[in-house]
């Protein structure tokens, strides 16, 4: 959590950028999801983070920041998905596509899972993550093992020890989101 100093300028732009790194990649690729588009996608992230930045210091936490980014980019998608509709002359029959709100709220879940899950992954050891990583691409034990040049048992080693620390660097509440991706 990081707490707006109201007049501390360059801490709060540090926030800031702390807090674009962290949810940009999530709120684009969501964006891409649904706009099929990567450079619309990219825009519109872009556009989402240019207002949350306006209004930077009235938020008191990254959850409700968090919450706001999403909430915009998905009206962001909605207003362009219209103007699209109302360019090809469609404006009769407006429907959005399987925009539900539930299934937004899903893919958004999803979204902050995998971001939490990398951020864990990430502050493993080099070899360890990329047995992580390679089990995510649906790689099997004997797969990385050749990939990697090490014995399988090396890597059903290096994998228990990976979800021994996962586990303590995730909250409970996350850990069981690691085991439906990574169960091989």
């Amino acid at each position: 959590m990081f707490e707006v100093n109201r007049g501390s300028g360059i801490q709060t732009k540090q926030e800031f950028r702390k807090f674009f790194e962290d949810f940009f990649p999530g709120v684009y690729f969501l964006l891409t999801k649904y706009t099929k588009e990567k450079e619309t996608a990219w825009d519109l992230a872009q556009e989402a983070f240019i207002k949350i930045y306006e209004r930077w210091a009235d938020f008191e936490d990254t959850e409700s920041a968090k919450a706001f980014v999403y909430t915009v980019a998905r009206n962001l998608f909605i207003n362009h998905y219209r103007r699209e509709q109302l360019r090809l002359n469609i404006y009769k029959n407006l429907e959005l596509p399987d925009f539900d709100t539930n299934g937004f709220l899903k893919n958004v879940a999803a979204e902050e899972t995998l971001r939490i899950l990398y951020a864990a992954i990430d502050q493993l050891h080099e070899q360890t993550r990329t047995i992580i990583y390679l089990g995510l691409k649906g790689k099997n034990n004997a797969e990385i093992a050749q990939i990697l040049n090490v014995s399988v048992n090396t890597v059903k080693t290096l994998k228990k020890n990976a979800y021994r620390t996962l586990r303590k660097l995730l909250r409970k509440d996350h850990f069981w989101i690691l085991f439906l991706l990574l169960n091989n």
